[in-house]
């Protein structure tokens, strides 16, 4: 395809494939640049096999150098300075660099000494120039650099960059910056933004979208869709061989080139050998099948070339081309103190209301920022950042909302009464639950060294810490003469069955036995394996009791139960049947009490009284409600991930047959095996003929709830030895399996699944040190639910923010297993947070511990104290800054985030340093006991907590201004006259400090 470049410059060219739209640009002459949406980026980053070399998404490094540059919408965008080479250092060996000139340089580009780079002598090492990047040597020879090193490498040139954060001082955009022709990829698209900045460029637009352009068709003729038809393909590729055609076939994987290799060798379909040619860049010959590596999409013949160009997405597509419309999460937690418009706060004394964005207001000539809250019927207030750390967050993230609250009606009041009345009554019925059970005699399980370490020995990898102390703590009860009851809580795969087994090996050492009883057939299935294979070797036997196991087989090892010799019975409810009897039970484990119903519940309690009992729960607690919790109850949270476990990155998007395969095949090529969940059993076979079609080169294996247990047993177990590459099943898989190669998961009608199920789903992947992948597929159109439940899957990693994930789930569940589902409406109306905190309270006042008030220092000093948007132009970033303020507990916090400041936006302007005095004052008010902080007309007002306040009057007399103690409000008054408004934070903070 050699169109002349000229003849589409400023055209819009219609109907064209994107292969033909990456061989267009391609071949352009001159510096060039292609923009298109991010979802697309990836079909234009790697043209090496069109034997063109681009820079994807270019920062300064590239400046005056990229000549083929591919960039994303947003990145085009994307803040840039106006004169860039005064933000990029060009350092290369023999060139001449005068000592204070590269110092100063580099201070204003963000780096700083001794925090990022060091001299020494004539060595200077920068040790991490941005996110990622590798350390910096340079060795120096007078003024002239002699040597340079990047990752202990040499080098003879190198281009660093401004630190990470200079950004947002920034004042021109990227796309201005890299010259060149435009190519538009679907330009409908592009922000409106952008088309003023790239007016009077030359252009090309591949689709409607901006500015009109006159439309120019070429020759090209796109080919439709082959829908996983490869006969059909084949018999198209002879023919245009056969008439002298070039035809090129760009494949994706490798799996994809040798699935087709073989399909062409096969009788019926053979083509000459000489005709079959594979070449790592594009070399089209007449009669032959080119195979190319290349990620490009869609198929067109040119007719003036004779050559035919086709792409693995288009030989199994299903559509015209892929959907848009994508979201991948995962690299980066978002930051749990960052408030956005849209969230939820409960302020102590007016309940409820929604964040809408921060507000600037002049009071009495001093300037402020206000948050602004929206409560019901439409009521607002306005309320000073300083008081950020009155608020709470309400993690509103179920399909509804909560409700507002009414401001001045005093409803908060009286809801906050009902929940801390409930959590008062919860905490008195556990504090009695807690002695009864200390006082009830049971047996102990000491230690017994020999025989415990033979279990350890078995276990191929290091305890978490979290493990370590969660089976300290379960032992320790074992050997306490009273029965346990311990929950374990923790995330998916963090090692919870671990623990359990170790206590069971423990209990069947003195002779006892152990009852597993779990959910589900395939749990009871999986953790009957685990058992085994761990404990193969030692003398002792696991038994299996399910709807696997055959009545022959359950009589046997009933049987057995009641003579003693089944050490470890795993199974379902059919363990709490009446004719099950053990000879001497004394241990039970329960995986997931909340699932099972009330009826077995009660046998539950029954069969534990005398027994001790661990229970287990994939319910990650927050820490809060843990400490809550950790006086009445056994409870032992499992939270940190297992050694190189990586955050699982989540695909969120419509349902797109090319993203099915290729979600698939990139597990498949890395060796390993991917769960698609579908949600019907009625169609999941057709569904399976469909994945065929789709994914030839996969072996597809079935199981849902209706299949007989046999056929679900075999085909799980092959799946797990390596028959399947993928198992097609519905939400049976959610408990519990363990499949180590299986490290994606694909969800179809995401939409349809409460939060809870998505996390336990996403949870069976992920599980080792692979990087796992869940894609969530949803229509087009989702209800606002549904949207928001996706969103907070999505935007959560499993991995350091687990925590606020787990809030949302427990909001959700009803915390039933942990709390009892009689709690969840008061903190459906509270939020977790805040009913953890009464329910904390109550139990330290019930067991007769001083419970003081959270301290809070009202600050109303008129002095214009602000983060203002000239020094920090991202409304979002300036929320973000008040928020880890606020949660500053201690001045050396403080320190780090006023440098942070000042490093990323330079030099503080007297708001900004106002209010990180102020921030400075909160915090030395709240350790010295002060309430408020205020001013009148004449004279600065210290109120404290209480009326003897022991300070140094000695000193006090010795400031230089007049400290006058009062006693109605205990404290202290300062006249004003005599001090600058700039010098009262400073007088005031003597005076404190003089308090102890």
């Amino acid at each position: 395809m050699q169109t002349a470049a000229l003849s589409i410059l400023n055209h819009y060219l219609p109907g064209l494939p994107q292969v033909a739209r990456a061989l267009l640009f391609a071949q352009g002459q001159g510096p060039r640049v292609l923009l298109c949406p991010p979802e697309r980026l990836k079909l234009y980053a790697n043209l090496g096999a069109l034997g063109v070399s681009a820079y994807v998404n270019p920062g300064l490094e590239a400046i005056g150098e990229a000549q083929v540059v591919v960039m994303s919408y947003p990145e085009a965008l994307a803040p840039f300075p106006a004169q860039p080479e005064a933000w990029r250092l060009v350092l290369e060996v023999g060139r001449r660099y005068l000592r204070e000139d590269l110092l100063e340089r580099l201070f204003r580009m963000g780096y700083l000494r001794e925090e990022d780079y060091r001299v020494q002598g004539d060595v200077l090492e920068l040790e991490a120039p941005g996110p990622g990047a590798p350390p910096v040597r340079l060795e120096f020879f007078g003024d002239e650099i002699d040597g340079l090193k990047v990752a202990g490498e040499s080098r003879s040139r190198y281009v660093l960059t401004a630190r990470e954060g200079k950004a947002e001082t920034w004042d021109s955009h990227k796309i201005l910056h890299f010259p060149g022709t435009l190519f538009l990829d679907t330009p409908a698209l592009a922000p409106e933004a952008l088309w003023p900045l790239i007016s009077g460029r030359e252009r090309v637009a591949f689709g409607l979208g901006g500015p009109e352009l006159p439309p120019l068709s070429l020759s090209l003729q796109p080919l439709p869709p082959y829908r996983a038809r490869l006969s059909k393909f084949v018999e198209d590729a002879r023919a245009w061989m056969q008439a002298g055609f070039a035809v090129v076939f760009f494949y994706r994987h490798p799996k994809s080139r040798s699935y087709l290799l073989k399909k062409l060798q096969e009788p019926g379909n053979a083509l000459p050998q000489d005709a079959l040619r594979s070449t790592p860049l594009l070399k089209p010959q007449p009669a032959t099948l080119n195979l190319v590596p290349a990620p490009f999409e869609g198929a067109f013949l040119d007719p003036e070339q004779r050559t035919v160009y086709l792409s693995e997405a288009h030989l199994y597509a299903f559509g015209g081309a892929e959907v848009l419309r994508r979201r991948v999460v995962g690299g980066e937690v978002a930051d749990p103190g960052g408030l956005s418009a849209g969230d939820y706060l409960i302020h102590p004394e007016h309940g409820i209301g929604q964040y809408l964005g921060l507000e600037t207001r002049e009071v009495l000539g001093a300037k402020r920022d206000y948050l602004v809250l929206r409560y019901a019927g439409e009521g607002r207030m306005y309320l000073p950042v300083e008081q950020l750390p009155l608020l709470r967050r309400h993690p509103g993230t179920t399909d509804d909302p909560p409700a507002l609250s009414s401001l001045g009606k005093g409803e908060w009041k009286r809801t906050r009464e009902k929940a801390q009345k409930d959590a008062e009554e919860l905490a008195q019925r556990m504090l009695v639950l807690h002695a009864k059970r200390e006082a009830t005699p049971g047996r102990a399980f000491g230690p017994l060294p020999d025989w415990d370490a033979l279990v350890a020995q078995n276990f191929p990898y290091e305890l978490t810490p979290d493990q370590h102390k969660a089976l300290e703590e379960t032992l320790r009860d074992l050997e306490a003469p009273r029965p346990m009851e311990r929950l374990i809580s923790g995330d998916v795969g963090f090692g919870k069955t671990e623990v359990a087994l170790r206590a069971a090996f423990r209990v069947v050492g003195h002779g006892a036995q152990v009852a597993v009883l779990v959910p589900t057939t395939l749990l009871a299935e999986q953790h009957t394996q685990t058992f085994r294979a761990r404990l193969e070797g030692l003398p002792v036997r696991v038994a299996g009791l399910s709807r696997f196991t055959s009545e022959k087989e359950a009589g046997e090892i009933l049987a057995a139960l009641a003579s003693g010799q089944v050490d470890i019975v795993i199974g379902t409810h059919r363990l709490l049947s009446p004719d099950v009897r053990f000879k001497d039970l004394g241990l039970l484990v329960v995986d997931e009490e909340h699932r099972f119903g009330v009826g077995q519940k009660e046998r539950i309690r029954e069969l534990k009284e005398a027994v001790d009992t661990l229970f287990l729960s994939a319910t990650p607690i927050p820490r809060t409600l843990y400490s809550a919790l950790v006086g009445l109850r056994d409870l032992s949270s499992i939270q940190t991930p297992p050694p190189g476990r990586k955050p699982i990155q989540t695909v969120l998007s419509p349902y797109d047959p090319a993203l099915v395969r290729q979600g698939i095949m990139d597990e498949l090529e890395r060796g390993g095996k991917a769960f698609y969940v579908h949600d019907r059993v009625a169609t999941i076979l057709a569904r399976r003929k469909y994945l065929e079609a789709l994914v030839p080169e996969a072996r597809i294996g079935v199981v849902h709830g209706q299949m007989n247990e046999t056929a679900v047993e075999e085909t799980m177990l092959a799946f797990a030895e390596g028959a399947f590459d993928v198992l097609l099943a519905t939400t049976i898989i959610e408990s519990g399996l363990d499949i180590p190669e299986a490290n994606t998961i694909l969800v179809e009608r995401a939409d349809k699944l409460g939060l809870a199920a998505l996390y336990q789903l996403r949870g069976r992947v992920g599980r080792r040190k692979e990087e796992a992948y869940a894609y969530l597929f949803h229509p087009l159109r989702l209800t606002e639910g549904a949207e928001r439940r996706l969103a907070a899957i999505a935007d959560l990693s499993d991995l350091g923010s687990g925590h606020l994930l787990a809030e949302k789930d427990m909001e959700i569940r009803g915390v039933g297993n942990l709390l009892g589902p009689e709690q969840h409406g008061h903190i459906r109306a509270v939020s977790l947070e805040i009913y953890t905190e009464l329910l904390s309270e109550a139990v330290r006042k019930l067991k007769g511990e001083k419970v003081e008030p959270p301290r809070h220092v009202t600050l109303d000093l008129q002095l214009s104290a602000r983060l203002t948007p000239e020094y920090i132009p991202s409304p979002a970033a300036r929320s973000r800054y008040y928020g880890r303020l606020a949660e500053t507990r201690n001045l050396a916090q403080l320190s780090r985030i006023a440098r942070e400041l000042k490093e990323r936006y330079g030099p503080a302007p007297e708001e900004v340093e106002n209010f990180l005095a102020l921030s400075k004052l909160r915090l030395l008010a709240e350790s010295r006991g002060v309430v408020s902080i205020t001013e009148d007309m004449l004279h600065l007002q210290m109120a404290f907590q209480t009326p003897r306040l022991d300070y140094d009057a000695k000193a006090l007399r010795a400031l230089p201004f007049r400290v006058e103690p009062t006693q109605y409000p205990p404290g202290f008054r300062i006249p004003k006259k005599g001090l600058a408004p700039g010098e009262y934070v400073q007088a005031i903070s003597e005076v404190l400090y003089l308090v102890d």
